[in-house]
Parts: structure tokens; C-alpha cells; sequence
């Protein structure tokens, strides 16, 4: 049964995908609800599929590398549906659904990550990835934005900006977006960070690895982004680009992870 969710939930956000694709470089008017009746119901069975891992009594939640990739495609998929419900931003669901897709899917190689060791699960560790996770899903919506700023900014330069691509949010509402999610991710991160740190600490750890390198990294680039917005008044295609990198490196700073978990040492 829990083979055949996945299967079925991969599906449903890959149709998704396809959806939304087609509307936005298509332009099409017929069905205009159908790409999100496909997302939500591709976050219906996924929702399913996160109950089936229910974590058994005296399991902490989050324990191994792919719980925490699958929820953070849900949560993304979650943090769009309220982004779309406060403003007009339903198109981005075309730069949200291929997200949420690639992340599902990495959460399937769960069979090759090892679980977290009982003798190190703790509730600090718990918070730290928590806060990582909830993170990631703001700087991931940042991201959505970003990107379809550039690519919105890039058209008008070109005076090319036809058929769906008319719909997307204006500059300014894509530009906000990016701040806010910044904003909400970066104390997320920060506080991650230092739980990390503290239960490093606690556990005896003192092994550096180049996924902890990689974490201070992203939180330089986004601590940088906030501080140009308010010092340099940086804003639009700069602060795009730079939240953009901030999230390819939290990217891989996950990925790390999930090597180290498969038994890498990164």
C-alpha cells in the first residue's frame, strides 16, 4: 500500500507539473483550475503517505533523512497554497510543483539512508531539524519568486511577455514575497543552527563536516541579502539572484545530509 501511495503521489504532482507547465507557457483559458486541482490532490495523497510514517510511540518524528525531504515537499507545497490564497500568485505553481516533485522523489532513496542512531535522537535534535525544515520551505517560496522574477524581468526587457506569462505577479508583488520569506526563514535557520550546534556539543561531536561548511555559507548569503535590503536598498534582480543562491546552497546543504546518512562522509 505504501509502494503504491508514492507511486500514485509521484503521479499526481508530476501531472501537476504538466499542468502548469502548459498554462503558463501555453496560455490556455480552458480549465484554469485544473493545474491546482491536480496540486491539491497530489498534497491529499501525499498527506496520506505522511500518516502511513507515522513515527510509533517513543519514535521521535523526523528521525532519518527521508522523512524530513518528504515533509519539506509538503510543506512547500503547503507555504504556496497560502501564498495563493493571501495574493493572486496561482501560476507559481509552476515553479512550485517541479520543487515539490524533486524533493518527493528524493525522499524515495529512503532505503538507503540510515535511520538516526536512539542514542543520539533528542528532543534538541528534533527542534534543530524542525526549524531547518520549516526554513527551507520559506527559502524555497523566496526562491519560486525570485525565479520568476528574473524570468518576468528578463521578458519585459525583451518586450516578449505573451499569453500566461501576462498573469504572473508583477515585479513588485514577487519582489515582496521574496523579502517576507527571507525574512521568516532566516531566524528559522539561525535558531536550527544553533540547536545544531548546542546538541553537537551535548553529544559529544566534534567532527566538522563540509554540510555544516555549506550551512554557514547559506546563512551568510541570506544574513548578507537582509542586510543589503535594508543598508544598499537592494531589492528586485539583485536580491532575486542572491536568494536564489542562498537557497541552491541550503539545497545542498540537505543533500549533504542525506550522503552523510547513506553512509558518506560529507
Amino acid at each position: 500500500m505504501k509502494a503504491g501511495l508514492f507511486i500514485a503521489t509521484a503521479a499526481l504532482y508530476a501531472i501537476a507539473c504538466i499542468l502548469y507547465l502548459f498554462r503558463l507557457t501555453r496560455g490556455s483559458e480552458k480549465a484554469p483550475r485544473l493545474p491546482g486541482t491536480a496540486f491539491v490532490a497530489a498534497l491529499g495523497a501525499h498527506l496520506a503517505f505522511l500518516l502511513l510514517e507515522t513515527p510509533s510511540p517513543g519514535e521521535l518524528p523526523l528521525a532519518d533523512m527521508a522523512q524530513i525531504l518528504s515533509v519539506s515537499s509538503f510543506g512547500i507545497g503547503i507555504a504556496f497554497l497560502l501564498a495563493s490564497y493571501r495574493m493572486n500568485v496561482t501560476i507559481l505553481g509552476a515553479f512550485v510543483a517541479p520543487l515539490s516533485l524533486m524533493l518527493f522523489l528524493a525522499s524515495g532513496l529512503g532505503s538507503s539512508f540510515a535511520p538516526v542512531p536512539p542514542p543520539v535522537q533528542s528532543v534538541m535534535l528534533t527542534l534543530h531539524i524542525a526549524a531547518n525544515v520549516m526554513g527551507l520551505v520559506s527559502f524555497a517560496l523566496a526562491f519560486v519568486a525570485g525565479a520568476a522574477y528574473l524570468v518576468q524581468e528578463r521578458l519585459l526587457r525583451r518586450r516578449q511577455l505573451t499569453g500566461a506569462f501576462q498573469r504572473l505577479p508583477s515585479l513588485g508583488v514577487l519582489d515582496t514575497i521574496g523579502l517576507r520569506s527571507v525574512l521568516v526563514g532566516f531566524p528559522l535557520l539561525t535558531f536550527g543552527m544553533v540547536t545544531g550546534t548546542f546538541w553537537l556539543l551535548r553529544s559529544g561531536g566534534a567532527q566538522f563536516y563540509v554540510s555544516q561548511a555549506l550551512g554557514l555559507v547559506a546563512w551568510a548569503i541570506f544574513a548578507g541579502v537582509i542586510v543589503l535590503r535594508v543598508a544598499a536598498g537592494w531589492q528586485g534582480r539583485k536580491a532575486a539572484v542572491g536568494t536564489m543562491l542562498g537557497f541552491l546552497f541550503t539545497l545542498l546543504v540537505l543533500a549533504g545530509y542525506a550522503l552523510r546518512a547513506a553512509g558518506g562522509n560529507v
